[in-house]
């Protein structure tokens, strides 16, 4: 391996055993590359689409020290990294021939500067902020007061297609960038969550299901809530509340010693509902539309 550089991983197990290890050191930090990189672990490298993920580390003096991955169509994800390895990683994608395709990035709060002065010096265009968001850590969990009406429900088949219907419309919501196939991916996703058992919803007092909370699987001692989602015309009743805490319990049950959420900072609403039910902000990072 180089002294000092971006190193591209021929594989997934190349990855698993050359760059996993410091990634797992922080799980907490690193919760978005350790969850990505668990499906393709346990779901082989098309677990997001039919192109192979891109997988890079960054190595200063010999030691693997940050980390890039993108699964596309989707974002690259970026570690913790020194600055000079943002420039190096901006000359990386603009090289003539480069695989490194992909237009959007999200990555930590403090190299988004970085990353745009870089970006505009070699192309005359400054990215564009698609979203600021912070990532929360759970304290203590605490009920809502009031109790939204209803109850919690761990997720069946015979929910997969309104599952599939919530999945989209988050993504919808949240500008996510998502396969052609938006519908036969989000019920995919909607069959392998509850597989898994890690997506339930929240009743309303008809048994109506009325919002929905996942969590990830237990990686690394951590699992992270998410999608939560509610239909429009159903929220202010407190129902993403109830879901969430009974995603977190979920993944306590489960082992997760720590349990972590993102929120938009542009919904002021969402932010402040996860602070009154115990999660406590960490650190902030931003996703970036870099198309020239």
């Amino acid at each position: 391996m180089p002294e000092n550089g971006w190193v591209v991983a021929g594989s997934v197990a190349e990855f698993a055993r050359t760059t996993m290890p410091m990634l797992a050191a922080e799980p907490v930090r690193n919760t978005l590359l350790l969850t990505v990189f668990d499906r393709l672990r346990s779901e082989g490298p098309h677990a997001f689409g039919d192109r192979a993920p891109q997988l890079l580390t960054w190595y200063d003096a010999g030691t693997p020290t940050g980390a890039l991955l993108r699964t596309p169509p989707y974002a690259f994800v970026a570690s913790d990294v020194p600055n000079e390895s943002v420039e190096s990683l901006v000359d990386l994608i603009l090289a003539p021939g480069s695989e490194l395709d992909g237009r959007e990035i999200n990555l930590p709060a403090d190299c988004e500067a970085p990353f745009c002065a870089a970006w505009t010096a070699r192309t005359g265009n400054a990215p564009r902020v698609l979203e600021r968001f912070r990532l929360y850590r759970l304290d203590e969990l605490v009920e809502p007061d009031p109790a939204p009406a209803g109850k919690p429900r761990l997720a069946t088949e015979d929910d997969v297609d309104l599952l599939a219907e919530y999945i989209e419309a988050f993504w919808d919501e949240t500008e996510h960038a998502v396969p052609r196939d938006v519908r036969g991916m989000a019920r995919r996703m909607a069959e392998g969550r509850v597989a898994e058992g890690i997506f339930w919803l929240w009743l309303d007092e008809s048994g109506t299901p009325v919002s929905l909370a996942g969590h990830t699987p237990v990686v690394a001692d951590m699992s992270r809530i998410g999608p939560v989602y509610t239909p429009r015309e159903l929220r202010g009743h407190g129902y993403a509340a109830g879901a969430t805490i009974a995603a977190t319990r979920a993944a306590r049950a489960l082992g997760a010693g720590e349990v972590l959420l993102f929120t938009d900072l542009a919904n002021p609403i969402s932010n402040r509902l996860y602070q009154r039910i115990g999660y406590r902000p960490l650190s902030d990072r931003a996703r970036l539309d870099f198309t020239n």
